[in-house]
Order: structure tokens, then sequence, then C-alpha cells
């Protein structure tokens, strides 16, 4: 029997699926892979649940191609025999803890023996910004199997993370302009900040591929690894979030600020709960701008309160507006370390961290972007007391 897991839409259940075209670029993009990336996280992906085989998968008319693999070399497969048919276009992590049971999948000769002995399948999707599957991120295994609640979250992590890459490889074989100076600097950036995620989550598979390793030492290494891959997912996901923007010219829509940061508290209460602090929402007006974009700032403003509380003090923070003529400011107030003077001037620039450096240098910078998009400012003062920081922006009142 088959599991769906995912929260995406779909019609019938299933996610739209990318054009030929995108599709072929995706796979001269995986063909054109000469660094490792990929194929680490295809080795984390296998090691965490002890499959011998994870492979990227993207499909055409008559066959699915793997080309970056681990645990066999590269291979492609008639579409009519591929597992992967079975999963294409299910949005979330798809798994089939014991092939032969499948009827749908039980007559493949990877699955009788004839070209494999596949018992084990489990595939998240690999998709475009605009969210078609141009692929699949896959396990195979010997071995009937049941992902426990880890393994797949940390899977859909590491598919995520392999997303990221891939979208990163199809910009650069899309047609468009000579770089300009922000790109070059974006591009420069975040080649040296991913180079310490990209070391430890080497390290750690390098520690993972010996059997020395006890039960909680080895815990403890996929955790790192784990962590390690979140960080280079924030950082090309906000990177590729500023470089939309600048291709992105703003709506000019009724916002409903209250609702919007209610919203964005509700999505991340599970973070909010681990780090033991709330959000006081007071009465925020409407304004008038992109929802997505105004929603995209107000998620950093909140997310950089909570990251930079101070130690053994939960996070406390307060959303506030004040209208004044046609001009609405929003201030996000937390208790947290603040923001030395000497700093403020340059906060919202690209890369600029505040602190003791935590952070991607992107949130802040986005919210810049997108205010000054808006014809709005945004600037920080100091909290109650000289406690904390108050990071504020203005737009046009509704």
């Amino acid at each position: 029997m088959a599991h769906e897991r995912g929260t995406a839409s779909a019609v019938d259940g299933h996610a739209g699926l990318a054009d030929r075209g995108t599709a072929e670029r995706a796979l001269t993009a995986l063909r054109a892979v000469t660094d490792a990336d990929l194929s680490d996280l295809l080795a984390l992906a296998a090691d965490l649940t002890g499959v011998e085989v994870a492979a990227l998968a993207v499909a055409d008319d008559e066959s699915f191609h793997y080309p970056v693999t681990v645990g066999t070399d590269a291979f492609t497969t008639p579409y009519a025999e591929a597992l992967c048919r079975r999963a294409r276009g299910v949005p979330g992590l798809f798994e089939v803890p014991d092939t032969t049971l499948d009827p749908h999948l039980q007559d493949s000769p990877l699955v009788t023996g004839e070209r494999a002995v596949v018992r084990f399948y489990a595939s998240a999707p690999l998709t475009t910004s605009g969210g078609q599957e141009v692929g699949r991120f896959c396990l195979f295994g010997t071995r009937p199997h049941q992902l426990d609640e880890e393994q797949r979250r940390v899977l859909a992590t590491l598919a995520v993370a392999a997303n990221r890459i891939l979208e990163l490889r199809l910009r650069r074989l899309a047609p468009s302009q000579p770089p300009t100076a922000d790109v070059v600097a974006i591009a420069a950036q975040i080649s040296h900040d991913l180079q310490s995620p990209l070391a430890t989550l080497t390290m750690s598979l390098g520690m993972l591929e010996g059997d020395g390793l006890d039960v909680p030492t080895r815990s403890s290494v996929l955790a790192m690894a784990s962590r390690s891959v979140e960080r280079m997912r924030g950082m090309v996901e906000g990177t590729l979030r500023l470089h939309d923007l600048a291709h992105e010219p703003p709506r000019h829509e009724v916002v409903d600020l209250r609702a919007q940061v209610e919203q964005l508290v509700c999505d991340e209460r599970d973070q909010w709960e681990r780090s033991g602090g709330r959000v006081d929402v007071g009465l925020l007006p409407t304004v008038l701008g992109d929802p997505a974009q105004v929603s995209l700032v107000l998620q950093n403003l909140l997310q950089n309160a909570r990251k930079f509380a101070r130690p053994g003090h939960p996070p406390e923070v307060a959303v506030s507006a004040t209208r004044e003529d046609d001009r609405v400011r929003v201030t996000v107030l937390d208790n947290g370390v603040g923001i030395p003077v000497e700093r403020r001037a340059r906060v919202f620039d690209l890369f600029a961290r505040a602190g003791d450096g935590q952070g991607h240098g992107i949130g802040l910078a986005t919210v810049a972007r997108i205010v000054h998009a808006h014809g709005g400012r945004c600037g920080v003062d100091d909290g109650p007391a000289g406690a904390g920081a108050a990071l504020w922006f203005e737009l046009p009142g509704a």
C-alpha cells in the first residue's frame, strides 16, 4: 500500500507537472553537476533511512532519467517500468513500504528481480518556483521498510534543499541580462557563506560512513548534518526571494495587517512554543500593498525578533501601528539583544549582520527592498528603557 503525504493542493490529488522544455532544462542542469552538493544530500538521505540507493529523477515522454545517484551509477528506466511513475505529480512525501504489495508496482522489472529487487520506495517532488514538478528526490531499498516521523521530516528537508540547488541551476540556464553589481555581490557572498555548512555536512557524512558510532553519537551527527542543510536552505531561499523581488513590481491591494500577523504566528506556532516566546498583536489598520510581499516583510521581522532573543529570556514581541496623514507606521518591538547605534545605519543593507553575526544578512535587506518598492521607509529605534529593538516600516494607508 502506498502512502501519500503532503499539504499542496492539486487536481485529483496531483500537482501540476512542468512542461517539456522545463523538464529538459532540469535534466541538462543535473547532468552538468560537477560538485558534490546534491550527492551529499542524497548520501545523507540514504544513510538516515538505511536504504541502498538514492537518486534525483526527471521524466520525459518515454523514460525516467536518474542523472545524480548514490549507491549506483546514473541510469534510465522506461516510463512504464519506473517506480517514480506511481509518485509523479503527488505533492509531499510519497512512500511505498513494500512494493510487492502495491498492484501498480509489483509487476515492474525493478521489483520482480528481472532488473533489480526494490522492495521499498519513497520520493518527494522537485518543483520550479511556480510550483510545477520537474522531478523527484527518490529512495530505493532492497527490504520492506516504514519511515518514522523523524526520517520523514529530515527527508522532506533534504528534498527541499536539493530543490533549491536545482532551481539555482535552472536559473543559470535561463536567458538573462548581464549580471548587475548587486547580483554579483549576492553570488559572491552566498558562495562564501555556503562553505561553512557544506564543510559541516561533508564532515558529518564522513563520520557516518563508518560503523564505529554508537546510537547517541550517530543521532547527534545526524542532527548536526540536518542543521547544516537547514542553514543552506535558508541562505538559498532568502537569496532567491531577494533576487525575485527585483523583477516583481508590487501590486496595490488592501492588506489586513492584523490578519497577516496572526496567520504568520499560527504558521510558526511550533517555533514560538519551543522558544517560550509570545507575540502581542495590537490594533492594526489596513494598508495598500502587495499582500504576499507585505506578509514577507512581517515574517522577516517576526523571525528576526525571535532569533535575536537574549539568552535566558524568552522572546516577547509586540506588533503595533500608528497612522499619520496617509501613512501607516508598523512597529515590531522585541525584548532581545538590541542593535548597537553604530550599526543601525546599515542594518537593512544586504549581508549586514547585527549582534554576534547570526543570520544570513538577507532578511532585513528583503524588508528594505519591499518597503522601498512600495514607496515607504523603514528603520530601527531603541526599545523602552534601551532594552531590545523596535524595527518599523511605513506603507500607504488604505
